[in-house]
Parts: C-alpha cells; sequence; structure tokens
C-alpha cells in the first residue's frame, strides 16, 4: 500500500475517532438527562465488569492476530493469511461465546460480591450478548489494521456509535415510565444493537475481500493458536489489571459512599454524578489528546532503539501540545464547573468534584500521551508497573478519602492516580532517553498565556451577556474570545508546538 493510501487512512482513523468521542459525550448528556445520574450510576457501576469480561473473552488474540497477519503480508505467504484469520475467528467465537454465557450465569454471584445496587444485574445480564459480538468484530477489526485499511475500522465505529446512541435515547424515552430499571434495560439493548451494526458493516467489507489463496498453508491450526495465545498474554495482563482498578472503584467508592452515611440510591446517584458526569467532563478535552495519543503510537514506533535524542523530542512534543490543550479547559472548568453541569448535564451536583479534577487536568491528558509513548517503544513492563504502584495509590486513596470528604475525596484520589502514572511512566522515559523536559514550553508558557484569560473571560462574559438573554450562549463566545485570546497570547511567547504549526499548513506542503 503507498504511503498516501496510508496516511489518508490514518487520517480517517482521527477524524472517526474524533466523531465517534463527540457521539459518546452527547450520548452520555442525553442519558444524564433522560434517567438522571443514579440511572447512569447503574450503568457505570457495570462498565468495568464489561470491560473486564471483553479482556477474558478476548485474551489479547486479535492484537497477536493483527501482528501475525502483518508479518505473513510483509514476507508475502499469502497461502497463511486465510488460515490465520480462519482459525482467529474461530477462536475468538468460541471464547466470546463462553465469556457471554459465564457473565449472563455468574451475574448473581458477581453483583453479590462487587455491587450494593440490585438493579445492576438485569443490566449486566442484558449486556451478555454485547460481550460476544465485540469478541467476534474485534476478528475483523485486526484483519483490517493488519491490511492498514483503517478507515474501515473508524468508520465501523461511526456507525456502532450512530445506532446506539439512536436507539438509547429512543429505547430510554419509551421505557421510562415502565420505571428506572426497565430504562436502563434499554441502554443496554442499545448497546447490544449498536455492536451489532458495527459488525455487520465490518463483515460486509472483508465478505467483498476476504483473502483468498489455493495454495496450502505452511502453517497448522495449532501453531497459529499457540502463537495467538503466546503473544497476546503481556497485553492481556495488562488490561486485566487496568479493568480489575476500575472494577475495584466501583466496587469501593459507592461503599465509601455508603460509610459518609448516603443510602443505596444515594450512592448509585453520586457515582453517576462523579463517573458519568465530572469525569466525562474533564475528559472532554480527551478527544482532541487521544487523537494525539493515536498519532504519537505509529511515530514512536518508527524512531530506532538507539535514537535518543529524537525520541526525548517527541517526548517533550506530546506533553508541549497536551499543555497547551488543557490549560484553556482546566481554567473552564474550575470556572464554570456549576453552570457546565447544569447546562449540560441537569447535574450541578457534579461541580465540587469537577473543580477539584481541573486543578491536576494537565496530568490527567498527559497520563494517556505518555502510555502511548510507552506501547509505541514496547515497553509493557514499564506500563505495567506503573499501572500497578498508580492503581494502589489510587485504591488506597479512594478508601481514605472518599467517607471523609465524599465525591471531592474520590477526584482528590482520581488526581493522585494520574499524577502517580505520569511520575512512573517519566521516570521509565527518563531511564530510557536521559529525558529532559522542557520546563518552560511545557508548564511556564501555558499558564502565562493563560493568566491574563481569567479577567478577560470575566469581563467578555459579562458584556456578551448583555447582548444575549441566553447565559450559555454568552459563555460559549466569551469562551471563544477567550481560547483565541490564549493562542495569540501563545504565539506571541513563541509558545505554540511546532507539531501544530506544521499540521496546520497545507497538505500539499508537508513532505512525505
Amino acid at each position: 500500500m503507498k504511503m498516501q493510501n496510508i496516511f489518508w487512512s490514518a487520517a480517517i482513523l482521527l477524524v472517526c475517532n474524533f466523531i465517534s468521542r463527540c457521539l459518546g459525550f452527547a450520548y452520555k448528556i442525553i442519558l444524564v438527562r433522560l434517567i438522571g445520574p443514579e440511572g447512569v450510576g447503574i450503568t457505570e457501576m457495570i462498565s468495568p465488569v464489561y470491560s473486564l469480561a471483553l479482556v477474558l473473552a478476548s485474551l489479547g488474540v486479535p492484537l497477536a492476530m493483527s501482528k501475525l497477519l502483518a508479518n505473513e503480508l510483509g514476507r508475502r505467504n499469502f497461502q497463511n493469511i486465510r488460515r490465520i484469520q480462519h482459525t482467529s475467528l474461530v477462536l475468538l467465537t468460541v471464547l466470546g461465546a463462553a465469556a457471554a454465557l459465564l457473565c449472563a450465569a455468574l451475574a448473581p454471584l458477581a453483583m453479590q460480591r462487587l455491587n450494593p445496587d440490585p438493579r445492576a444485574l438485569g443490566y449486566l445480564r442484558a449486556l451478555a450478548p454485547a460481550i460476544f459480538i465485540v469478541t467476534v468484530c474485534s476478528g475483523f477489526r485486526a484483519y483490517f489494521q493488519a491490511t492498514k485499511q483503517i478507515g474501515v475500522i473508524g468508520i465501523s465505529q461511526n456507525i456502532e456509535q450512530i445506532v446506539r446512541v439512536a436507539a438509547g435515547a429512543a429505547l430510554a424515552v419509551w421505557l421510562l415510565p415502565q420505571g428506572l430499571e426497565k430504562a436502563v434495560l434499554g441502554v443496554a439493548a442499545a448497546t447490544v444493537l449498536g455492536e451489532l451494526s458495527g459488525l455487520l458493516y465490518i463483515w460486509l467489507q472483508y465478505r467483498r475481500q476476504r483473502p483468498q489463496n489455493s495454495a496450502p498453508p505452511t502453517v497448522s491450526r495449532l501453531q497459529v493458536s499457540l502463537s495467538l495465545l503466546t503473544y497476546g498474554a503481556p497485553v492481556t495482563l495488562q488490561r486485566l489489571i487496568s479493568s480489575g482498578i476500575l472494577l475495584l472503584q466501583a466496587t469501593i467508592l459507592p461503599m465509601a459512599l455508603m460509610q459518609r452515611g448516603l443510602s443505596s440510591s444515594q450512592a448509585t446517584a453520586a457515582y453517576g454524578n462523579f463517573s458519568g458526569v465530572a469525569l466525562s467532563l474533564i475528559h472532554l478535552p480527551g478527544i482532541f489528546t487521544a487523537t494525539l495519543a493515536m498519532a504519537l503510537l505509529p511515530a514512536i514506533a518508527e524512531i530506532s532503539a538507539g535514537d535518543k535524542l529524537c525520541l526525548g523530542r517527541r517526548v517533550n512534543q506530546s506533553l508541549h501540545l497536551t499543555a497547551v490543550i488543557a490549560a484553556p479547559f482546566s481554567l473552564l472548568f474550575y470556572t464554570h464547573a456549576g453552570q457546565l453541569c447544569g447546562w449540560l448535564f441537569h447535574a450541578p451536583e457534579a461541580a465540587p468534584p469537577l473543580r477539584i479534577l481541573a486543578l491536576g487536568a494537565f496530568f490527567i491528558y498527559a497520563q494517556s500521551a505518555l502510555t502511548s509513548i510507552l506501547q509505541g517503544l514496547g515497553k509493557l513492563h514499564s506500563l505495567l508497573f506503573s499501572l500497578l504502584v498508580s492503581g494502589t495509590v489510587f485504591l488506597l486513596a479512594i478508601r481514605l478519602l472518599t467517607p471523609l470528604y465524599g465525591l471531592p475525596g474520590a477526584a482528590a484520589a482520581y488526581l493522585l492516580l494520574a499524577f502517580a502514572a505520569c511520575l512512573c511512566n517519566y521516570l521509565c522515559l527518563r531511564a530510557a532517553c536521559n529525558l529532559r523536559l522542557e520546563w518552560l514550553n511545557i508548564f511556564v508558557k501555558p499558564l502565562l498565556a493563560l493568566a491574563p484569560c481569567l479577567p478577560l473571560l470575566k469581563k467578555t462574559e459579562q458584556l456578551c451577556s448583555a447582548f444575549f438573554n441566553n447565559d450559555l450562549a454568552a459563555f460559549v463566545l466569551a469562551a471563544g474570545i477567550c481560547g483565541l485570546a490564549y493562542l495569540l497570547l501563545l504565539g506571541l511567547l513563541k509558545g505554540l508546538p511546532a507539531v501544530m504549526l506544521r499540521y496546520l499548513r497545507p497538505l500539499k506542503h508537508r513532505t512525505p
């Protein structure tokens, strides 16, 4: 495949990922408005269980499958492509079916031990078919990733999100008069429908170009199966730990809130405000930083192991861009936490944890960038170490701070998680490439450019309110003006990232 086609495929995936995240954020707003923080709390409590089941269902096979297919394509062993693809899909089908059945069968026992809200049981059982669908779909996505047709993956994700959002909103409105538990089941059914539509699209694309070769393969099904399971083991372990940390969060946090005196229903609603509202808002800039993280993976992977200077430059570029994005959002989240939670979600109770999260938003976004860099370098042991340390700090902080301070304590624990992860990742990168941070660009210049924006935001908002009767419209206009002023000041300070300036140039001026 030509480099131009690879570039456009990557560009399509980045755009689709951006659209998918925007749709996901809009869907969260719709759900909170329709079923309230309590209903969203139920879905958020089950999300880690669902993620853990998906990890156990795939066992890292899709990643290993993509790697094997890419290797055989590079060697032009086309006769082995179909053997690998067929064996992988059979394995994923068996694993997905077993995981879905076990999830449905063991759901009562799991909920009895992990979740204090009995309404979560029905939601988890209703999600079980999606485990099978996602696992099978991951096999087809691995094929398109190996053949560098990643635009197909992005489009399938967008189709899945569109169907999920439309079906979820419709089912929630239809079923809510029958009770909150029924509406939550409708949300689960929408997830299944969305995943099914994504699978249908990607299967149709695969049928049009599935590998055909009459030559006998040189590898057996047993060899392929062993290679798939062996290669995927380290990634599976990392994802299991990550999912386990989220699962413990969803278990410990509601219990800690109940220790503070909240009832089970109130704890579920509070968890919905924290995970479904405050975390959703603070991760909104992740729409941009996650796209950066996706773009970093191939850029880091292509750097030779001995080119420490280039690696250090890429790390500083990514952190610089992350800081430039994080600074204005942190200001808005801190100064307008109550308004944003009220305007978007009708959940002003989520404002206190959001305000605390805004204080350390940079570390939340930098965590994903540094993790992507370590993944690109293949430093799985470093990532595992970072996960264990930061996860332990996080769970201990939740257990200690939440009973004392409620949701603000949980937000402080989340910041400790992000800071510990960033620190561990930084130490690992420093050992790998003698990394020296460009403190002036990453911290000083964004803060200097941001400082005048606080009084400017207040004054501009007052002026805009004189022309608009709508407070939200006045805020959006004032925020836009302050954002432009921030970028202008940053440019005057020569603090705009070079990578941002390069990608703002016309496409025809780029070098291949």
